[in-house]
């Protein structure tokens, strides 16, 4: 076939584009994001991409049909509206991207959340398309989650059913999310996060994390092996974390698998056993047990369930 696609995943610290024929990812790209600085200041650069992905695969435009998006925020996905950011690319409340997508290409547009896209994306080509029944968490510049029950999407009368598990209170009383609310899971385990909370520390300046250019869940787990005591009581807590985070999800929803994604999965082999021995151990499901499984599409779920939404009118 020569309908071609775009799928775009707009992260906190990167955007990842990529050109998908016939449910085959072709060629992507990933840039740096710009998320502090805007969504508008980032447009030019996606402009750009998009353009060199069809020009370098020499694709034609009207064999483009669609530019599917996902936002990391709350998405009115009937009317492809940003309804609320959270730190990330702020001014994009008054972005009308659709009207953008239009006037550049002229074909059609879809857009969600980013965390339910890539749900989508494993759901129909990944790690959950054996079930109908899914709860996907994505780790990484912040925790994103996702929700398939009963073979249907969730989104909400106000679309935020499902997406915000990154900020369910795991210490009630605790730290103050960028959400608005106390002890959300992202703001003590994800990326965002990670580096203000090990650099407030009492030990933080006798710890090898204190000499690491960039703090992040690679040079955890990398200090963690080299035995660094701070490292490994991080790397617990936050595994602690997100195993608290993955119960909730599974008392509120019900699923059969619960697939988990970022770029902390490159450390699967050791992550998901402790997972699920803590989700094991504290779930409530007399039926049996929930299977916890890393990603197989990793940082292309996105990109393959942005542009399955927009196919489908999903």
């Amino acid at each position: 076939m020569n309908n071609f696609f775009i799928g775009i995943d707009l992260g906190g610290t990167r955007v990842k584009l990529g050109l998908i024929n016939d449910d085959t990812l072709i060629d992507k790209k990933i840039i740096p994001a710009q998320s502090a600085t805007g969504l508008a200041a980032s447009l030019p650069a996606i402009k750009y991409h998009i353009n060199d992905l069809l020009d370098s695969n020499n694709i034609n435009r009207e064999n483009l049909k669609g530019i599917g998006f996902g936002f990391p925020g709350l998405v009115d996905s009937k009317s492809n509206k940003i309804l609320s950011t959270n730190a990330k690319y702020d001014d994009a409340l008054n972005i009308e991207l659709k009207g953008w997508i239009k006037e550049n290409w002229k074909v059609d547009f879809f857009m969600d959340n980013d965390a339910r896209l890539a749900a989508v994306g494993e759901w129909k080509y990944g790690a959950g398309k054996d079930t109908n029944d899914l709860v996907a968490i994505t780790i990484g510049t912040g925790i994103g989650t996702s929700v398939i029950m009963e073979g249907k999407l969730l989104r909400g009368k106000h679309f935020q059913a499902g997406c915000l598990g990154g900020h369910i209170s795991a210490v009630y009383n605790g730290r103050m999310c960028n959400c608005g609310n106390q002890g959300c899971v992202e703001t003590y385990a994800s990326t965002w996060s990670l580096k203000e909370r090990i650099e407030a520390h009492k030990n933080f300046q006798t710890s090898a994390l204190s000499k690491v250019h960039v703090i992040d869940f690679e040079t955890l787990f990398t200090e963690a092996d080299n035995n660094d005591a701070l490292a490994i009581e991080f790397k617990k807590d936050c595994i602690d974390l997100w195993s608290a985070a993955i119960v909730n999800l599974i008392h509120a929803y019900d699923p059969e698998v619960v697939v988990i994604g970022g770029g902390v999965m490159n450390r699967h082999d050791e992550i998901i056993p402790l997972i699920k021995e803590c989700v094991y151990k504290h779930a409530w499901t007399p039926w049996g047990k929930v299977d916890i499984r890393p990603s197989t599409l990793l940082a292309d779920a996105g990109l393959f369930g942005a542009v399955y939404c927009l196919k489908n009118k999903l």
